[in-house]
């Protein structure tokens, strides 16, 4: 039961569940039945503060007894085989266990990212002895840093039930939860699996798109990007959500995830050429954004980035795929110094990433600054003043579009 387990956990019991998580990390355990866990996801505290029919625990069996229905929320992290977008060693572990244990009577939910087919020709087998037990899919549409409001105000909720009486349950404990009146799609496994994808990659084609025709602008004489994207969201075919020129698309989903569905199409015979080209846009709109910043102070040696998780003004410790990172590690192959500026744990991150590749400072609260390289110590000179610092202007962007959900 990691960040988005023990959310999704606070949100039913707030609507009124009686909720029972598992983890196999005592300490953290611990921390949620003492109310003493610590959080940078908002709101996580404070319901748990509050919650009173929410406890956890290591064991298994306990979790068998208690529960009619077993939402599994486990890492399924990048895979590392050609057709394994993502891996599900322990997801696929879990279900064994289950399956061992020989479970009768249950909806077993999987809540976290998989690939088309997983519960049609995995999950299935795993549970093969289970008496009169389903298995659904039921993933989530959240952002790291406001997961809390992602689950309570979702815009859709995505049910591929393993059985009619599987999805009215799992539909009626997403009303419960939800504050707003949510769409529900209830359909197939296999149909829900590809939606999952197929929502985030167009997504990220949108966010590419945007970015090219900001790049074609760019290079237009008296061409304006803003207002052309503008109308461009104007007509109701197309919107305006992620339709600002900005940074292009990063962090622990989208980026996988469009990948993953270029993978599956390709194992089904589909040439993927959208997707694929999606990527290839995001990596070279990275590309352009370090030329043209070069390309605006030539004679510029060193560069300030800040605020480089994800996404802008993230409030969890996430860098993983971050835009501005690609951006800045091509300034540093060009032979720039580079500064990645940040508050201390994320600039902790970078350097256990990237080490002496950049130069550090961190911020402090109040919007000070200390350098943070061992042979720093801790002046400021009046170089720094003399630093780009990579912020939204006319000509960079809205770094914060690209995430406007």
């Amino acid at each position: 039961m990691g960040r988005l387990g023990l959310c999704t956990a606070l949100c039913l019991e707030e609507a009124g569940f009686e909720v029972l998580g598992s983890d196999v990390i005592e300490s953290y355990v611990e921390s949620i039945n003492k109310r003493t866990l610590r959080s940078g996801e908002p709101r996580v505290e404070e319901m748990l503060q509050a919650s009173k029919n929410l406890r956890c625990t290591t064991g298994m069996d306990e979790i068998i007894r208690f529960s009619d229905v077993i939402m599994i929320l486990v890492a399924t992290p990048t895979g590392t085989g050609a057709d394994q977008a993502y891996d599900c060693g322990v997801l696929s572990r879990v279900l064994s266990d289950l399956n061992h244990r020989r479970i009768k009577d249950k909806h077993v939910v999987i809540c976290c990212t998989v690939m088309p087919t997983y519960i049609d020709k995995v999950a299935r087998h795993l549970l093969r002895d289970c008496e009169r037990t389903t298995i659904s899919y039921n993933p989530e549409f959240i952002a790291q840093g406001d997961v809390i409001r992602g689950l309570q105000n979702p815009d859709m909720v995505l049910i591929g039930e393993g059985s009619k009486e599987a999805g009215d349950v799992l539909e009626a404990i997403h009303h419960a939860m939800a504050k707003n009146k949510p769409v529900v799609c209830r359909m197939s496994p296999a149909s829900a699996e590809i939606t999952k994808l197929a929502i985030n990659c167009f997504i990220t084609t949108k966010i590419s798109y945007c970015n090219m025709i900001s790049n074609i602008a760019d290079n237009t004489p008296h061409a304006d990007k803003f207002a052309i994207l503008k109308a461009v969201g104007s007509d109701s075919r197309i919107g305006s959500k992620c339709l600002l020129p900005g940074f292009g698309f990063g962090g622990p989903c989208f980026p996988r995830d469009n990948r993953a569905l270029g993978t599956h199409a390709r194992n089904v015979g589909v040439d993927p050429c959208v997707s694929d080209a999606t990527d290839k846009f995001n990596h070279l709109h990275a590309d352009y954004i370090a030329e043209r910043m070069i390309k605006n102070a030539p004679h510029q040696e060193s560069f300030v980035i800040d605020d480089v998780a994800y996404k802008p003004r993230c409030p969890v410790d996430i860098i993983e795929e971050s835009h501005k990172l690609e951006v800045a590690k091509r300034l540093a192959r060009k032979g720039k110094r580079v500064v990645i500026k940040d508050r201390p744990a994320i600039v902790e991150l970078v350097r256990r990433t990237y080490g002496s590749m950049f130069e550090y400072e961190v911020e402090l609260p109040g919007g000070g600054a200390d350098e943070a390289n061992g042979e720093s110590n801790g002046a400021t000179t009046s170089s720094a003043k003399k630093k780009a610092r990579l912020e939204p202007t006319s000509d960079m962007g809205n770094p914060m579009s690209s995430y406007i959900r």
